[in-house]
């Protein structure tokens, strides 16, 4: 399914955080080391707890507790990142805990709830050091054969928001970056071709700012969709869909304020399937507020042996987004909405390359090319995000990432933003994820040539 999703992004507060960055500022820095190993602990003994305890055999309707991503491993040199207005250097080490997913099936509902950790650690600037969170909860109930109903919850608490936000265009500084997406969405199917979606959305953000930027990233968000999906033949299929949307800022006390003015949004979609392996779309629509807009896009996406490889250019509002490349979701699962400013029009080109070069080595790739106007000002950025994984067997991995991002002019720095992180590192899959029988026999029906389940996972990326 392909919708055009609302992206509600705003940005929050780590209270009396100093983010400086200075070694010399601070003498509590050993205590909070000590902290932050001690709370390293737990974790990793439920990680090992767990890898004793926890299989992914395959099951009709899987049931339990899981590890589904790996344990990583990294460290790297992160250049010109921005905390308090300063742009420093330092060496890094990043620790993700595998992802810690409860699920729970019956033939009628599906309930899932997951949570990840991950600690970064600078060697320098210690006062930096994070414990980062990501939470998700989903869950969807078929009430008969033609309606369904779909409702999730998305928590995100991070330090680094322009690493872990990498479809926003506005980079943003260090500093303690919360955002809480909630939805609910009823989906009636008239037939095997047309569907029909009610969807409701709520999103709170906050970010810590240095003054006299600090309360100006927080806000909380509501939005209406309707959107009507009908598929004409295998090749072809249209969507078209109204959108009302209100942003309202919180004030010190964390209270909503005055509205931003209501924005209402029209869009249609086409999507031609031109085989299995080349999809082609287009979007076009209009958008009412404070000043009349209009917003368009287009992407190719082509499967090339293993490697899905998307080029797309798009024009929107920069909290309605376009498409998100190579974030498919197969699978049919609503997306959570994400967001930032309300106030200016985005243009972006994209190029995504991802999949596998051979049995052994993966290749993911991303590059965005972006340019707004913002406050009377020129805004141009530049996104570049490369990872190369070799897998030495089963349970190990090891890869290399380098990131690059840029900007004219800013926000919080009177100077042009140019960060550049490089990092090596290792994953270990401690317990394999869940997959159903059917799945199962599938998977081992189909020679590894085929390289099915990476077309699966990318077939059709689902617009943002």
């Amino acid at each position: 399914m392909w919708n055009r999703k609302l992206k509600l992004r705003g940005v929050a507060c780590r209270e009396n955080e100093n983010v400086s960055g200075r070694p010399e500022a601070s003498r509590a820095v050993g205590a909070g080391e000590v902290r932050l190993g001690r709370r390293l602990l737990l974790p990793l003994g439920i990680v090992l707890v767990l890898f004793v305890n926890v299989g992914g055999l395959a099951q009709e309707r899987p049931n339990g507790v899981y590890l589904v991503s790996p344990l990583g491993l990294s460290a790297g040199y992160d250049h010109g990142f921005i905390a308090n207005s300063e742009a420093l250097d330092d060496t890094v080490v990043i620790l993700t805990s595998p992802t810690f997913a409860w699920i729970k099936n019956t033939h009628r509902t599906s309930f899932s709830l997951d949570y990840q950790a991950e600690f970064e650690i600078f060697s320098r600037y210690q006062n930096l050091n994070a414990w980062n969170h990501s939470a998700t909860m989903r869950y969807s109930y078929r009430i008969d054969s033609r309606l369904s109903f779909d409702a999730g919850d998305s928590f995100l608490s991070t330090t680094d928001a322009s690493s872990r936000l990498a479809d926003s265009q506005f980079l943003l500084p260090l500093g303690r970056f919360q955002q809480n997406s909630l939805f609910a969405g009823l989906k009636y199917r008239f037939s095997q071709r047309t569907e029909l979606l009610f969807r409701f959305d709520n999103a709170f953000t906050t970010m810590a700012l240095p003054a006299p930027l600090t309360n100006q990233f927080n806000l909380m968000t509501n939005a209406g969709t309707v959107t009507l999906d009908h598929t004409l033949t295998k090749h072809h299929s249209v969507t078209g869909s109204y959108s009302y949307v209100r942003v309202r800022p919180f004030d010190g006390n964390g209270s909503a304020g005055s509205s931003y003015p209501a924005v209402q949004t029209l869009n249609a979609g086409y999507l031609y399937t031109v085989n299995p392996g080349l999809l082609l779309r287009a979007t076009g629509g209009v958008v009412r507020g404070p000043k009349f807009a209009y917003t368009a896009g287009g992407a190719v996406e082509k499967q090339l042996g293993r490697l899905w490889m998307m080029a797309g250019f798009q024009r929107y509002l920069s909290f309605l987004g376009g498409f998100a490349p190579g974030a498919g979701t197969a699978n049919g699962a609503m997306p959570f909405a994400d967001g930032l400013l309300p106030n200016s029009v985005f243009e972006a080109a994209s190029l995504r390359v991802r999949g596998k070069l051979t049995k052994r080595v993966g290749l993911d790739f991303n590059g965005q090319v972006g340019r707004a106007s913002v406050a009377s000002r020129d805004v141009r950025s530049l996104i570049g995000q490369a990872r190369v994984d070799y897998k030495l067997d089963d349970r190990l991995t090891v890869f290399a990432r380098a990131e690059y991002y840029g900007q004219n002019v800013s926000e919080f720095s009177s100077f042009p933003l140019a960060r550049s992180r490089c990092f090596g590192g290792l994953e270990i899959v401690l317990s394999r994820p869940p997959e159903t029988d059917v799945a199962s026999r599938r998977r081992q029906q189909i020679p590894d040539a085929a390289a099915a389940p990476q077309a699966e996972e990318l077939q059709a990326p689902e617009e943002k």
